[in-house]
């Protein structure tokens, strides 16, 4: 949980200054994006703190999917045990398997308030004067009558995170109230007196559990933030749009398949409908003229209005994982969009104008559809753009010269498609940082391969390559070259110029022998080569002082292993399985790789006893 919380204020002056910071942390979630798009590589579910008054309950899922505004208590002292760095060891794993590791502080247990606690904390408030209660975590389970005596000065509740299952009528007594935290509860329901609480401006009552949303919130007109995101929500009433002042309306994980029309809505800039049932938009929500992101991701829309268009202040629009079978052209007059993401939809191609008219758009993302060749927009609607991801989609070619205007192209994903050869510009793709090719039908890597001297990371995975070329030298910045499941009989002694190279994956190939040059690989952490015909390994594997992972597993003619091995001071992973190391005695070979290595050492020419 992030932390924050403002301290004791008075009047509407701080809870103003609270409803700017609220306003605040909602921008910078829209500027965040709909989702990060990588080559494969899962996102980091770290959390972040705020300082403000409306801290991020879940800072990960606000940036990518615009949920608002948590509010947060300081978080408790946590401590834990530090593992030594010193005791490591060498064990048998498979590629891809994953150990549970419990990691991190252990938090301390939060001392349990009553609800006769609760009652002396709003006699404290009474007699303090304060204009916020914090009552949030207290497992409290029913919120006592006696909080009509705040009525002169409460301006804001925290309730969050307790047991309530319902509010006592006499909240409506607290006419002063602008920003009540009801998120984690078990509300059903909230009292129609609630409506008295005419300057309510934040009502949170997400994570509780909603069928509909309460009549009475649609007579708190002075609402610019309702968030009701992970209730059972299944209708939204026409009643909403007596709600003119919202700026913010979190709908998110509900069970909503239409909306009513918004066109009232004419201060909305923040609308998300994530996660719900969704099978289409009103067509007036173009009339949302101030909205800035729009959130539909994980939906069932199978097309969008036309007037989408009308929407030119839209930053962030969230349409991945839908029906889409087509998108209006009219998209095409969003342009201040600088993310444009449409995963996981039915789409086989896109309107020529829309992409050549973002000109601001830095990351596309058109993943698991059904292209079978690149939008028809030509170089030009690759100007700015840094990420594109087109991978698991039917693409059998390359165009020539589609990236010749993409100066800034860092990262390009066209993995899972029907690729056969790379275009004879590829050369000049100079730009590229991360390059997927992965599962395709390449049968060959161009010789000038070596011109994207900027290449970090290059996966060429499940495809048809029986050579690697030898300029694959030239690439001084690599650090990752994945080459798994291909027909690789050598891999060139070249290779060893790569001095980069951290990890290096060949499992899964055709390989006999390794070359001897793979000890000047100084950098290397990470070696795969299990599932070959290996039938030695070299003397220099001894060399590689950073080593940490080797993979030898189910190389059915590999019967020993060079004692220079146990010079790898770093191994902590070494799987053997189904190799036969008939020149290692049967019972060493039995009590595992850790084993193993003791053996070695023990053969090695400078054992000492």
């Amino acid at each position: 949980m992030a932390t924050g919380g403002p301290g004791a204020s008075s009047g509407s002056a701080a809870s103003a200054a609270a409803a700017a910071a609220a306003a605040a942390a909602a921008a910078a979630a829209a500027n965040q994006g709909d989702e990060a798009a990588s080559l494969g590589s899962p996102e980091d579910p770290s959390r972040s703190q705020c300082t403000s008054p409306f801290a991020v309950e879940d800072t990960h899922a606000l940036m990518q999917d615009f949920d608002q505004l948590s509010i947060a208590k300081k978080s408790s002292m946590c401590s834990g045990s530090t593992p030594d760095p010193k005791k490591t060891k060498v064990t048998v794993q498979r590629p891809g398997e994953v150990k549970a590791v419990m990691c991190g502080p252990v938090p301390v247990k939060k001392s349990k308030k009553t609800d006769q606690d609760a009652v002396k904390e709003i006699q404290r408030c009474r007699e303090d004067n304060d204009s916020r209660l914090d009552l949030s975590k207290c497992q409290i389970a029913a919120l006592p009558g006696c909080i009509k005596d705040l009525a002169a000065n409460l301006t804001e509740l925290y309730l969050y995170s307790n047991k309530l299952v319902s509010l006592p009528m006499e909240i409506g007594h607290l006419f002063g109230l602008e920003i009540l935290m009801l998120q984690e509860n078990s509300l059903t329901n909230l009292p129609d007196t609630l409506a008295s609480c005419s300057r309510l401006r934040l009502l949170d009552v997400r994570h509780n559990k909603l069928c509909e949303i309460p009549p009475v919130i649609f007579k708190l007109t002075s609402l610019t933030h309702l968030l009701l995101r992970f209730n059972r929500i299944r209708e939204v009433e026409d009643d909403l749009r007596q709600l003119t002042k919202l700026q913010i309306l979190s709908l998110r994980e509900n069970k909503i398949r239409s909306l009513p029309a918004l066109d009232s809505l004419q201060e909305l800039v923040t609308l998300d409908v994530s996660h719900n049932n969704l099978v289409e938009l009103p067509d007036n929500i173009g009339l949302c003229l101030q909205l800035t992101t729009l959130n539909l991701q994980h939906n069932e829309l199978k097309s969008l209005p036309e007037s989408i268009g009308c929407l030119r202040s839209l930053q962030h629009l969230g349409l991945r994982y839908n029906h889409l079978k087509q998108v209006p052209k009219s998209l095409a007059n969003c342009g201040l969009l600088d993310e444009f993401n449409l995963e996981g939809n039915n789409l086989e191609t896109l309107p020529d104008s829309v992409l050549m008219n973002l000109n601001r758009l830095t990351s596309i993302t058109l993943s698991r559809n059904y292209f079978k060749a690149f939008p028809g927009g030509g170089p030009q609607q690759f100007i700015s753009v840094q990420t594109l991801n087109l991978d698991h989609n039917q693409v059998n070619k390359i165009p020539f010269g589609i990236f010749s205007r993409a100066a800034s192209l860092t990262k390009l994903n066209m993995r899972d498609n029907l690729l056969t050869a790379l275009p004879p510009d590829f050369s000049s793709w100079t730009s590229l940082v991360e390059l997927n090719l992965g599962t395709n039908q390449l049968a060959r890597l161009p010789e000038d391969v070596e011109k994207l001297v900027q290449l970090e990371v290059l996966v060429l995975s499940n495809n048809q390559l029986k050579r690697l070329p030898s300029t694959i030298r030239n690439l001084a910045k690599l650090r990752v070259l994945d080459l798994e499941e291909n027909q690789l009989e050598a891999l060139p002694s070249e290779i060893g110029y790569v001095k980069s190279l951290q990890r290096l994956i060949v499992q899964s190939n055709r390989l006999q022998y390794l070359p001897r040059a793979i000890g000047m690989l100084s950098h290397l952490v990470y070696l795969a080569i299990g599932e070959n015909d290996l039938h030695s390994l070299p003397t220099e594997i001894g060399s590689l002082a950073k080593l940490e992972s080797l993979y030898l597993n189910d190389n059915v003619n590999l019967h020993n292993l060079p004692v220079e091995l146990a010079s790898c001071q770093s191994l902590q992973i070494m799987s053997i399985e189904n190799c036969p190391l008939s020149h290692i005695p049967a019972e060493i070979v039995a009590g595992g790789p850790s084993l193993v290595i003791q053996y070695l050492k023990i053969q090695g020419p400078y054992c000492q006893f």
